[in-house]
């Protein structure tokens, strides 16, 4: 437990006791320390993958002779416990967004992404998130079969919230969700979500309202939707992207489209993809819409960072709690990461240990 000890000094306090506060830490006869429950945690989420090579892994490290069921059971009941260290680090560390003073309300940001299990070459299902961007809480963390598309009414929205959502969360049925619990929205706007009219009920023709805008300049319309036959407010908030984003969104639709159907993107949808449309049932100003929305890739940088430099994809387990578990470990490298590389200027000894936990990509770019 030598590698423990090195790291100790970076993990929140109380951390030890927690281990059995959140019920991670049960009467066994292999695994008796949160130290050892730490490390058959990093050891799955590093080297192991498997819940069987994990095993193998820990006998021969340290001769303690552990079950494939016996490593199962243990790291399912884990990830409470890599949860609490996990937002306990970025409070101590102060990873956590600063809400803007002038707000007073709860900012929720929902995504979701696909998944695979280790060896699969395609989806094999879909992981789905909503995160209290200010608080650092995970609301919902779902596991669905990857025919399931993302929707805003699988997440929990309490009143005073604001809801903030992509393009794929863009419809009536999730605006009607929120507002029905009390929240507000802000959402991208897609092409086919919905259409807009004006006072008079006939139907808006946004690139006509949006032609006039220079690069990075806003502007907003007030206008409604029609849902179960009644006409309902809305608020529309667009940008005009700069030359470069441009031609970045352009490219990453094209991309989309051949990938998922093979067709062309409309000249519509090309057109309007010269802006960032957001629709919101808040009355802020355009400013602070969009400096709203602009948190939501708080989460999308989790994601990412989860995918790329650890892995995240390779889930071990379609089980929601084994999913968590490997959820919440693989952030809980990602945290450990950054704050070993916000307190240390580190020797070659603790370079290897990075290396031993998969933060050397984050040491070398650092």
């Amino acid at each position: 437990m030598q590698g423990i000890k090195e790291i100790e000094k970076y993990l929140p306090f109380g951390w030890k006791e927690q281990a059995q506060e959140q019920k991670a830490l049960v009467r066994g006869r292999t695994i008796k320390t949160p130290e050892q429950l730490l490390e058959l945690n990093l050891l799955h989420l590093t080297e192991g993958g498997s819940f069987g090579v994990t095993a193998a892994y820990l006998n021969f490290a340290t001769k303690t002779a552990i079950s494939k069921q016996s490593v199962y059971e243990r790291i399912q009941k884990s990830w409470p416990w890599m949860k609490w260290m996990t937002e306990e680090m970025c409070r101590e560390n102060q990873f956590t967004m600063e809400k803007p003073e002038w707000l007073d309300r709860e900012l929720v940001t929902v995504d979701g992404s696909e998944m695979c299990v280790c060896g699969s070459k395609q989806g094999d299902y879909r992981f789905h998130c909503a995160f209290d961007i200010f608080n650092f809480n995970y609301r919902t963390v779902e596991i669905t079969d990857v025919k399931e598309g993302e929707k805003l009414s699988r997440h929990m929205i309490k009143p005073g919230d604001i809801a903030l959502g992509d393009r794929m969360y863009g419809n009536i049925q999730g605006m009607e969700h929120v507002l029905a619990h009390g929240g507000d929205f802000i959402l991208r706007y897609r092409t086919k979500g919905f259409n807009v009219y004006d006072e008079k009920g006939d139907k808006i023709n946004l690139l006509e309202r949006f032609k006039g805008l220079s690069p990075m300049e806003s502007m907003s319309l007030d206008c409604f939707y029609y849902s179960d036959g009644k006409k309902r407010p809305v608020r529309l908030v667009a940008m005009k992207k700069d030359e470069e984003a441009i031609k970045n969104a352009h490219r990453k639709m094209i991309k989309k489209l051949n990938k998922q159907r093979g067709k062309t993107p409309s000249k519509e949808a090309l057109e309007l993809n010269q802006y960032i449309v957001l629709a919101t049932s808040l009355n802020y100003s355009d400013d602070r819409i969009l400096e709203l929305y602009r948190a939501r890739w708080q989460i999308e940088q989790v994601f990412l960072r989860l995918k790329g430099l650890y892995s995240f994809g390779d889930v071990p387990s379609k089980n929601p709690d084994t999913v968590k578990a490997w959820f919440y470990g693989k952030l809980f490298l990602a945290v450990l990461g950054e704050t070993i590389l916000k307190r240390e200027c580190f020797s070659p000894k603790e370079e290897n240990l990075m290396r031993s936990l998969g933060i050397v990509k984050l040491v070398e770019g650092s």
